[in-house]
């Protein structure tokens, strides 16, 4: 009984965001393969959209959150009419060039309570500033869940991975200590199916029907990052998404 507790309590620290019953995992999960598409192919970043990523990471952040919902700290204290959540409406489906396009019409049509879009356009290089849209893009992919894989990556990092593992196979650094073994994102049907709405429910129950130790991250997460989480780790099993490199270069 001590140890099942030391498990529940290291689980509720460290331990992953799902954790599959029996009945909703492949009988036989394949061996892995060099040749399987893993987190990094899937969401590999172009040039652009790195050094978009660093100056979206520093400035536009402020406003519009860093998964580009528009919750950013300056929008919440009120400083600023609130900006657009890129990850709802028809945003996921545009392209960088959709973007500047959209963004250079609601700039020429500004007011007063837009005055920060003319000062950040101002003090930005027009190559750096369209190297930021470029990045939206790839924030908010895969466009079929309402969540984003890159920022649900950050929090898979520290919250998720000793537990299941870097890609997400079930093999992280504690997973050996766990009664019950962690979810293999590899082999998910849940993802297989596309049932993301189970796989969102799944998060926030944490182990309570699986019998894991996984904790249920609803009472520690937001609505939202659970999204994200959701997106990332549906990204870890191939053949679900193209790649970020395919979506984005469209």
């Amino acid at each position: 009984m001590f140890r099942l507790s030391t498990v529940i309590f290291t689980g509720a620290i460290l331990a992953a965001c799902a954790g599959d019953a029996p009945q909703d995992r492949a009988e036989e999960p394949a061996a892995a393969s060099g040749t399987s598409e893993g987190p990094v192919s899937l969401l590999q970043l172009s040039d652009t959209q790195q050094r978009g990523r660093r100056l979206f990471e520093t400035i536009c952040w402020t406003c519009h959150g860093s998964a580009g919902r528009g919750d950013g700290p300056v929008a919440l204290a009120g400083a600023v009419s609130a900006p657009p959540n890129f990850l709802t409406g028809d945003y996921p489906s545009l392209s960088a060039a959709d973007l500047e396009w959209r963004f250079r019409g609601v700039l020429a049509g500004a007011d007063d309570t837009h005055p920060h879009m003319r000062y950040i356009t101002s003090i930005l290089e027009s190559a750096s500033f369209l190297e930021a849209l470029a990045y939206i893009p790839a924030l908010t992919y895969p466009s079929e869940i309402p969540g984003s894989a890159i920022a649900g990556s950050v929090t898979y990092q520290f919250r998720c991975q000793p537990c299941h593992g870097e890609t997400g196979r079930g093999d992280g650094s504690i997973a050996d200590l766990l009664e019950v073994r962690p979810a293999d994102f590899t082999q998910d049907t849940l993802i297989a199916r596309r049932d993301w709405e189970a796989i969102f429910q799944r998060i926030r129950e944490g182990g309570q029907s699986t019998h894991s130790s996984m904790p249920p991250w609803g009472i520690f997460f937001s609505e939202d990052e659970m999204w994200d989480l959701v997106a990332f780790i549906s990204s870890l099993r191939p053949g679900v998404f193209p790649s970020l490199a395919e979506v984005t270069s469209r």
